[in-house]
């Protein structure tokens, strides 16, 4: 289940957050990483305020996980209820866990937000 879960992220994810580079008439993919994430996601931001590059890329990765998880019966990876949490609180909680796992920044950035949202927003709570 967790395999095929993460297989699918991939391959929504992976795409958006791919940059292509021609080394000795070879394409290199990168997948961002969470410290360049987390660069991107400080740049202009303030408290209650986080930018938009993050808040995008949060944004897709939770409409994507959550389109997977309604397709696929069993547990879900997190549950945030749009209408009692904002896009603007779940970057904020986002950002703020990877900077509490600095020693993890140089794994993927979806990994790591998958990992924040799962941490975050459980199931169980609903986010009441």
């Amino acid at each position: 289940m967790k395999i095929c879960f993460y297989t699918l992220l991939v391959l929504f994810i992976l795409p958006i957050s791919t940059v292509s580079a021609e080394q000795e008439g070879q394409v290199e993919e990168e997948v961002l990483s969470g410290k360049e994430l987390l660069a991107g996601c400080e740049e202009g931001a303030a408290p209650g305020a986080p930018n938009q590059y993050c808040m995008q890329y949060i944004f897709g990765l939770v409409q994507t996980v959550d389109t997977l998880q309604q397709a696929e019966p069993g547990p879900k990876v997190f549950c945030i209820n749009p209408h009692k949490v904002s896009l603007q609180e779940v970057t904020e909680t986002t950002t703020n866990w990877l900077k509490n796992v600095p020693d993890r920044l140089g794994e993927d950035a979806y990994k790591l937000v998958t990992e924040s949202l799962h941490v975050s927003y459980p199931c169980e709570l609903q986010n009441i």
